[in-house]
């Protein structure tokens, strides 16, 4: 009973900093926001008046500080509030549907060793998240430039040295991967939302 009431908790604080982080996506300009942490704490309270209140926003801005979403400093006499990479992770499925597709693909191919595993299944999640499919074992490509989500995924993970992004117009599998690519824009296309 105990381990469901944490699990519980545990999903309403990633719902609610999952909920803040993306109403400051909403305003954010390079995932930084500069004007008076009040007036940032006001825009939020207006994407959620209905769901929290003034008081509960404040505090879970410094609870998001404290837990490395996001960094605070002054910039010219106002507080600019900066999205940390481990914020920028957490809204990956967000900031990808918002990437166009484009005529490239973006190929990611890694060779991480067993006693990184953990960090492996990570980096791998994590493009899965920004849209790539795997092609052959351990070769994924996507339509969406995401090099720099690749590149700090890789980095937060620990595991640059054994990843390798590239970006092409042609491949030798061009028609196989638009089919792949083209049968998924015509499910999503169909899909009553």
């Amino acid at each position: 009973m105990k381990n469901q009431k944490k699990e519980k908790i545990k999903q309403v604080v990633k719902s609610i900093t999952i909920g803040i982080l993306d109403s400051l996506l909403a305003i954010a300009e390079n995932f930084v926001i500069t004007m008076d942490r009040h007036e940032v704490y006001k825009t939020v309270y207006g994407y959620r008046e209905n769901e929290w209140s003034f008081e509960k926003i404040s505090k879970y801005f410094s609870s998001l500080k404290h837990r490395g979403y996001l960094e605070f400093e002054r910039v010219g006499g106002k507080e600019s509030i900066r999205f940390t990479n481990k914020a920028k992770l957490a809204l990956l499925d967000k900031i990808s549907a918002r990437k166009a597709e484009e005529e490239k693909y973006y190929f990611v191919s890694f060779d991480i060793p067993e006693r990184l595993r953990i960090n492996r299944d990570s980096f791998r999640r994590t493009i899965k998240r920004l849209g790539f499919r795997e092609i052959q074992k351990s070769l994924w490509a996507c339509k969406k430039g995401v090099g720099e989500f690749v590149e700090m995924a890789a980095e937060e993970y620990k595991v640059s040295d054994y990843v390798i992004y590239l970006v092409t117009d042609i491949t030798n599998v061009n028609e196989n991967l638009d089919k792949m690519f083209g049968k998924q824009i015509e499910v999503i296309n169909n899909n009553p939302a």
